[in-house]
Parts: structure tokens; C-alpha cells; sequence
């Protein structure tokens, strides 16, 4: 009889704490430029991103001489192709999208996952999306295929930042953790904005 109910114990217990559906979220707001969304890779393509840099001509002005003065991308790019497989964060109106993602140390570590909880951004003329660096979720599925993942406590200790305290994570806890620690700063942006926006009005 004991054996039963703590088998029915730790059954509820972990029926309880299973992690929130993919679908149980979304969220919108035009106004800031952030796209987050589950992506199955399709491909990723290192490409470089230095090729088509043509420069800008100054003329020296100590010679008079036409010089060709270019930047340089110290990062590796790549080309990326991901499925949408749901939109979390902003819509993203087609089922597929390409972006490019910058690495300073190889190949992106989301590409090293099927199935992740991506931050892309538009472009300043909005001709192509950008991963935000580094900035990504891996994302695991339960066997009834609901995706979760996981989120750590950070910890900054004589300047080395360690990761405790796993913890399981629906797509909503992952985004909200994103969102108040790596894009606090955009979501303040706007925020102010939409403020002083409201205060000119009245």
C-alpha cells in the first residue's frame, strides 16, 4: 500500500510540473524591432561577410590623394534557413525564413540543435532579418511532443560568469527571461517612447 501511494505521489507530482504547451503563448508589439520564434534548421552556410565590401573613397588630406578606406567584419557570417514552426514574439508571416547570424568563434551554437527558440531582428532599411548574437534557446520535446526548455540562475564572480540551477522552462518563461535580461534595454526604449508619445498628445 506505501509502494502505491508514493508511486501516485511522484506521478501527480510530475504530472503537475510538466512544462506549458508550445501553444499557450504569444505576444506582440510592433513598435520594437524583435522576432522570436521555434525554428527547425533547414540549413546554415558560412559565407564571407567582408566579400562585397567595396569601401568608401576619402582623399587624404595631407597628399591630396584618393584613398579607399573599408571596414572589416571580424566575425564569421553564415546564411540561415529555419521552418517557423510557431511565433512567439512578433509575427512572422511566412512558414520559412532566411536570416544571416554573426560568430566571432565558428559556427553559431544554435545551429548545433534541431529544434531552438530564435531572436532575430530587421534590418535598419528591413531587406533582411539578423540573428541577435549569441541570443538563442535549445528546446526539447516531452514524449506527447511538447516542446520546453530549460533556464539557469547567472552568476558574475571576479569576472566569470557561471550557470546554476537548472530548472525545466515553458517557450513563455524562456521569452519573459530574455526579455528582462538581454532585451531590457529595447523594451525600456520603446516603452519611454510610447510614454512621451502619450504625454504630446495630451
Amino acid at each position: 500500500m506505501r509502494n502505491y501511494i508514493f508511486i501516485l505521489t511522484l506521478i501527480v507530482l510530475f504530472g503537475c510540473s510538466t512544462p506549458k504547451q508550445l501553444n499557450d503563448y504569444y505576444s506582440e508589439d510592433k513598435n520594437i524591432n524583435l522576432y522570436t520564434f521555434v525554428g527547425k534548421k533547414i540549413s546554415v552556410t558560412e559565407f564571407d561577410p567582408n566579400a562585397d565590401e567595396k569601401g568608401e573613397t576619402i582623399v587624404d588630406k595631407v597628399t591630396g590623394e584618393n584613398q579607399v578606406r573599408k571596414s572589416h567584419i571580424m566575425d564569421l557570417g553564415f546564411r540561415c534557413k529555419y521552418s517557423v514552426l510557431k511565433n512567439v514574439f512578433n509575427k512572422l508571416e511566412n512558414d520559412t525564413i532566411d536570416f544571416v547570424a554573426y560568430d566571432h568563434y565558428g559556427n553559431p551554437r544554435f545551429s548545433e540543435y534541431e529544434t531552438v527558440l530564435l531572436y532575430i531582428s530587421k534590418s535598419t532599411k528591413g531587406n533582411y532579418y539578423f540573428h541577435q548574437k549569441y541570443q538563442f534557446d535549445y528546446l526539447e520535446k516531452t514524449s506527447d511532443g511538447k516542446f520546453y526548455g530549460y533556464t539557469y540562475d547567472r552568476k558574475e564572480k571576479r569576472k566569470r560568469i557561471t550557470f546554476k540551477n537548472k530548472k525545466i522552462a515553458s517557450i513563455e518563461d524562456l521569452f519573459v527571461k530574455k526579455k528582462e535580461e538581454v532585451f531590457k534595454s529595447l523594451f525600456k526604449k520603446t516603452a519611454a517612447k510610447r510614454r512621451f508619445s502619450q504625454l504630446r498628445i495630451l
